[in-house]
């Protein structure tokens, strides 16, 4: 039997997960609610699969994703997320997932992309595909691209509000640290305060 941990900050969608995934004939091996949770009970677990969130307290999915790939490079980690955009796809895909899906999706998206990863194969959700291949073929520059894991982690968290006491907190850095990433972060996108990154997170589909 195919053995997954579950990874999400919401204990409501972790018992819906539980329940869908073993109707469906897959042990659950374990849970977690942060990537710190996740990445101990990965060591100890060593699952079949990974389905993994993106956004949660501490550390963040991608930096979950790559601490487990760093051990197994071929880990089979799912990343099922709300984020619907390319961007973040995108960099999931990069980092090692195997797959993407949205939360949105329909549950049977989300058992065909389990069973599909398993057999050693990708998936990611149709729609999200269509629209990175629409993104390549016009050969836009996207500038958050630009953007290294660390500051993109700081810059989710900026446009989604939080202080930069808040982010420093989150992701168990120096303040002074978390300051100087913003500076970078501006520069690199040329913009000038939070809310600038706000529209620029909403013209490219992030928020």
């Amino acid at each position: 039997m195919n053995r997954l941990l579950l990874v999400d900050d919401h204990a409501v969608i972790r018992q819906g997960l539980r329940t869908l995934l073993g109707q469906a004939g897959y042990q659950i091996v374990a849970e977690a609610g942060t990537g710190e949770q996740a990445y101990i009970a990965w060591q100890k677990h060593r699952p079949s699969l990974v389905l993994l969130d993106l956004d949660m307290p501490g550390m963040g999915g991608l930096e979950t994703l790559q601490r487990i790939l760093a051990q197994d490079a071929m880990a089979k980690v799912l990343i099922f997320t709300m984020y619907d955009d390319t961007i973040h796809a995108a960099r999931a895909i990069r980092a090692g997932a195997r797959g993407y899906v949205v939360k949105s999706d329909d549950p049977d998206i989300l058992l065909q992309a389990i069973q599909q990863i398993l057999a050693g194969k990708r998936f990611i959700g149709h729609e999200i595909a269509q629209q990175i291949a629409v993104e390549q073929s016009s050969g836009l520059d996207n500038p958050i691209n630009s953007l290294s894991q660390r500051e993109f982690e700081v810059f989710s968290r900026l446009i989604a509000g939080d202080s930069l006491n808040g982010i420093a907190s989150q992701l168990n850095i120096s303040q002074k640290s978390t300051a100087n990433i913003q500076t970078q972060i501006r520069q690199k996108l040329n913009v000038q305060s939070t809310s600038q990154m706000v529209h620029l997170a909403i013209s490219y589909g992030i928020l």
